[in-house]
């Protein structure tokens, strides 16, 4: 892991610097809000702006970032024990994707200074995500690296503020200045996808299915967990492209284990359905700052369910999606599963 580290930490602060020829690449906005589901508490409000693109494959090895990809995927016979060897021997696709995430956190009582007992605390977070993805016909692995802060310098509060005022003619919360309070964080998130291979013969069906089975794993000051689940797609003419509904670190809208062909008809209409079970060491919306003395008050719990569903329309490069997640309680005394809605956009450019 030590030889592993400073190739990939090193290449992903970098990843604006790589020069590449025209290549796919996809441009994705995402927001996460309670209101879309009718209630205003718990995680209120997730927006992300995120870019992927996909590196040219007959570009010679030559800079940081495509090493590092050599590493992770175990194309280079020096690599991390091996590199990810599940992803088999099938040619390899490699992408790198940078992204610009706020989340918030709110109780349910708007008008009390602080969060009244037995509820979720303010919380803000603000960050940079730059990510590597390597992948085939069967699997996608990706690796993100985020930095951001949490406290008065993530804007939550004056985010909150003019959503509340211009857009929503929601009340205005009266406690952020009890807010978990600011702490810079690092994290490192490992995702894997493996594609359900069975669904394949579904592929001339007037109506078609197919999805992946996921783990992954973060550790960091941000949040520390592990996570597995899966997603399902039904519809006609399923585009290649996977768009993680919701907004998720590192997680953007990019063709997973095959290329989009040329020669399809330029309509997509699907739904979809998703399910996920994380275990949750450290929280720091819910357990507070790792490096500063703050008492949320509350206890987290170390198990959380989520069900997702959803429907998505894809129109020549552009997608469009809407969905709903159901999130079992995070922390002791919350009084119903979080419910929120989600809304993606997504373009494909040649740049």
């Amino acid at each position: 892991m030590r030889k592993l580290l400073p190739f990939l930490l090193f290449s992903t602060l970098c990843l604006p610097l790589v020069h590449a020829a025209p290549s796919p690449s996809q441009t994705i906005v995402q927001w996460d809000n309670d209101l879309l589901t009718g209630s205003d508490r718990d995680y209120t409000n997730g927006v992300r702006v995120g870019l992927i693109r996909d590196l040219d494959p007959n570009q010679a090895t030559h800079n940081f970032l495509q090493k590092s990809l050599y590493k992770l995927s175990g194309a280079d016979s020096d690599s991390f024990f091996g590199g990810f060897r599940f992803l088999n021997d099938a040619p390899r696709r490699f992408a790198w994707g940078i992204g610009l995430t706020q989340l918030m956190f709110t109780p349910d009582d708007f008008t009390a200074a602080s969060a009244p007992t037995g509820e979720r605390p303010y919380a803000g977070w603000l960050g940079l995500e730059c990510s590597l993805h390597v992948k085939n016909d069967f699997s996608a692995s990706s690796v993100t690296l985020s930095l951001g802060t949490t406290g008065k310098l993530s804007f939550a509060e004056e985010s909150q503020e003019w959503v509340h005022e211009n857009i929503s003619d929601s009340p205005i919360y009266q406690g952020w200045d009890s807010q978990v309070p600011g702490e810079l964080t690092a994290n490192l998130h490992f995702d894997h996808k493996q594609r359900i291979r069975f669904l394949d013969t579904t592929a001339e069906w007037p109506l078609e299915f197919d999805g992946y089975y996921e783990w992954g794993a973060a550790v960091g000051n941000l949040r520390t967990d592990a996570y597995v689940g899966s997603l399902l797609r039904a519809g006609y003419n399923l585009p290649a492209t996977y768009a993680t509904p919701r907004v998720q670190i590192g997680s953007y809208g990019h063709a997973l284990f095959r290329e989009e062909a040329t020669d399809v008809p330029a309509l997509s209409i699907f739904g979809f359905t998703g399910v996920r079970g994380s275990a949750v060491l450290h929280d720091i919306s819910l357990d507070g700052p790792v490096f500063r003395d703050f008492n949320t008050g509350i206890e987290r719990k170390p198990f959380v369910g989520e069900l997702l569903l959803g429907v998505g329309l894809r129109w020549g490069a552009c997608d469009l999606s809407f969905s709903q997640t159901i999130r079992s309680d995070e922390f002791q005394g919350q009084d119903e599963n979080q419910q929120f809605g989600s809304v993606m956009f997504r373009v494909g450019l040649t740049f």
